[in-house]
């Protein structure tokens, strides 16, 4: 006779009561939340809110249960919501633990009703079940062969995922012992939790549950491992790096346990019974089997080979800001006088930013004259001994976010400025609200912008693309042209990390492809490419294959120490196979950030050279002095130059190129001293090191030949042999 399927009434209140409360939390949160990117979309919330009711009613537990539950429905329904974006079921997947673990933290309460409920009636905890074990141990052996390294450290946040002796995880670049121990604590969660969610009709929800369980707790114990390790990158030094590097494993292993899950829990519903083969050990071998690969060279260089570390300064003089206030200018003007200034503190790069809205003021057109504009700075730069990097500019997407006059915000925003970068006609906001809350990258109408940006609606993307693509032509054959950066401080999108990676790491891939194309039909060489991460993100390791790209980082982006930023930046680097260099930096810790740059033996552009009072960064502070390099006076426009704390430590004497490769570099800003070791010196004489000051250094070398010192304006600059290992020191 058929078996009859009754319903258990407590449970269902329970359910029914925890999808209420998830409900009524993330119609609040819509309601409230005033950047739009926490609470998810329609569609999305009513998917978790259904996932919520089924999980919660199948396993028919207390709150920790169901709190689990609400994890995995958050976790089901932003991947369910974000399919359709086209991103594919790998970074779907893998970006959607994100919003389990904050959907977690933001609705625990939805749990509440399941403890209430059945507290009186709790079921004991029943035996391990061996079956969910092991078939989570046969999808974490294919989770090691199919996902690789692309769920840690080669993923977006790969930098939280260190190669130390306290990283594990089911990953090939964790080691053997590595490896084994990732897997190991997930299974032994798993087996651990099989016992509570392995009884009842929930058997599917709850090994798979247990799986996310198992990938939670493996975030955990990564992070408690950290707190003891050692390094810049990962020891504890009092800033908030802890907090952000939990919530990013958290997260990592909530997703990794929802697919492992999957696959998991159906495999115990085809494969009933305990005539199950053990997990294969010679896969399991082969998956943890470190790959053999040769290391690329990292080093940013020249034409003749040699290692140059590019240092120099960011310059907004090109940059159509928008202004509030007409009786004060936006940006200083560009004279000559500036690069002779710039040249005379040592610098050997100029971080010109430009801005799409006046390169292509109207679609398909690059304007000559704008065009114009960037070729006299490039080549006054050249003829003070500088390179150029163009960086196409943005600061909140553009102009055009700003919030109609008299417009009315929510209490605890305020109504948007405009800012600079796309013109107008690239700039489809549909109506999204114009407010700001904390930063302006988490404006509701900036991630709109960015979200049409990415999914390329109208062309948009294609049009910037192309203009790259005429850009980079039109400097095809420039040799005082480094490179291009891609775009400055990319935004997020409005559903991160999906936006922010995957698809960033898409607009990257054509951009790349369009100004090599570019470069190859101009008959010129290929110039560096530099491409920026967001916060938190970046894009996918393997986005373009291209040998020439530079991973361009802002170290002041999260509040955490200057050291541990620069160690993560280069961690990432290394991911990517690219050299590293800082696109901005600046504001305090400047020391700080001084001797972790030389430490790791990058370059970078301080900004800013210039900064008008009327600049939009400055807005509503009516201020007596702008920018933080040059000052100038806002009430009689006078200019004057750096303070010595800062010159100190901006115009610190460090090699502008090496014939060779470096492996140190030390120095001691306010006392002119310098260090360098170096390997592989060619024997050529185009050593090139900068030393400030108007007293020529004392040097002591060895294995470099036919030292010589050059006076020039602001210091001296010291040429000479390397050859083999050689070590040079100015005092």
């Amino acid at each position: 006779m058929p078996r009859h399927v009754t319903a258990d009434p407590t449970a269902l209140r329970a359910a029914g009561a925890g999808s209420a409360v998830l409900a009524g939390l993330l119609l609040t949160l819509d309601l409230a939340d005033p950047t739009g990117l926490l609470a998810p979309g329609r569609a999305e919330a009513v998917l978790t809110v259904t996932a919520f009711f089924g999980a919660a009613y199948l396993l028919r537990r207390g709150f920790l249960t169901t709190w689990g539950a609400l994890v995995l429905a958050a976790v089901t329904g932003r991947f369910l919501g974000t399919v359709p974006l086209g991103e594919g079921p790998f970074a779907t997947a893998w970006a959607s633990g994100f919003t389990g673990v904050y959907l977690g933290l933001l609705c625990w309460p939805a749990a509440i009703p399941a403890w209430i409920v059945t507290r009186r009636t709790r079921r004991p905890w029943g035996r391990p079940v061996p079956e969910f074990t092991l078939m989570a141990a046969f999808a974490g052996v294919g989770g090691l062969l199919v996902l690789g390294n692309g769920w840690w450290t080669h993923s977006p946040v790969g930098y939280a995922f260190g190669g130390g002796w306290w990283f594990f995880a089911p990953t090939a670049s964790a080691g053997v012992v590595g490896g084994l121990a990732g897997l190991g604590v997930f299974l032994a969660v798993v087996h651990v939790a099989s016992a509570r969610l392995g009884a009842g009709p929930g058997r599917f929800v709850g090994c798979w549950l247990a799986c996310v369980c198992g990938g939670l707790f493996l975030g955990f114990a990564q992070s408690v491992a950290a707190l003891l390790s050692y390094g810049p990158a990962d020891a504890p030094s009092g800033d908030l790096w802890p907090v952000f590097s939990l919530f990013i494993r958290l997260a990592v292993g909530a997703s990794y346990g929802a697919v492992i899950g999957l696959f998991a829990a159906t495999a115990t519903i085809l494969l009933p019974g305990r005539k199950k083969a053990a997990v294969p050990a010679l896969a399991l071998a082969m998956a943890l089997s470190p790959e053999a690969a040769a290391l690329p060279d990292r080093a940013i260089t020249d034409g003749q080979g040699r290692q140059v570390l590019l240092r120099g300064v960011g310059v907004n003089q090109l940059v159509d800001y928008w202004s509030g206030d007409s009786t004060r200018e936006a940006v200083r003007p560009l004279t000559d006088d500036d690069f002779r200034q710039m040249a005379a503190m040592g610098f050997s790069v100029v971080r010109l930013a430009v801005s799409w809205s006046l390169l292509e003021p109207t679609p398909g057109t690059l304007d000559a004259g704008y065009v114009a504009r960037i070729r006299r700075a490039v080549d006054q730069a050249a003829a003070n001994d500088m390179v150029t990097v163009i960086d196409l500019h943005q600061d909140a997407w553009g102009r055009g976010v700003v919030a109609p006059m008299g417009a009315t915000c929510p209490t605890g925003t305020t109504p948007m400025i405009g800012w600079d970068g796309a013109p107008g006609w690239a700039t489809p906001f549909d109506g999204s609200r114009r407010c700001q809350f904390l930063a302006k990258e988490l404006a509701p109408v900036v991630n709109r912008a960015f979200s049409n940006f990415y999914a390329d609606r109208d062309g948009v993307q294609t049009r910037l693309v192309a203009t790259w693509g005429r850009l980079a032509r039109e400097f095809a054959g420039s040799t005082a042209v480094a490179g291009f950066d891609l775009m400055n401080s990319p935004g997020l999108g409005e559903t991160p990390p999906l936006t922010s990676s995957a698809a960033l790491g898409r607009f990257y891939a054509r951009a790349v492809a369009a100004i090599r194309e570019a470069e190859r039909a101009a008959g010129g060489h290929r110039h560096l490419i530099f491409f920026e991460p967001g916060p938190l993100w970046a894009p996918w390791p393997g986005f373009a294959a291209d040998p020439g790209l530079v991973l361009a980082v802002k170290p002041g982006d999260l509040p955490i120490d200057p050291a541990r930023a620069v160690a993560l930046s280069a961690r990432m680097a290394e991911r990517y196979g690219t050299p590293l260099w800082t696109s901005a930096w600046g504001g305090g810790r400047l020391a700080a950030y001084a001797k972790a740059e030389d430490s790791a033996m990058i370059g970078g552009a301080f900004w800013v050279w210039k900064q008008a009072c009327g600049d939009p960064h400055l807005a509503g502070t009516d201020p007596a002095t702008a920018g933080n390099l040059v000052t100038v006076d806002c009430a009689t426009g006078t200019e004057r130059g750096p303070s010595r704390s800062v010159s100190n430590v901006v115009s610190r004497a460090y090699p502008r190129a090496v014939p060779g490769r470096l492996s140190s570099v030390w120095s001691d800003p306010e006392r002119r001293h310098l260090r360098l070791t170096g390997t592989k010196g060619t024997g050529r004489c185009d050593l090139d090191v900068w030393a400030p000051g108007a007293t020529r250094p004392a040097v002591t070398t060895s294995g470099i030949s036919s030292v010589a010192f050059r006076r020039v304006p602001g210091g001296w600059r010291l040429s000479g042999c390397p050859a083999g290992d050689f070590v040079l020191e100015l005092r």
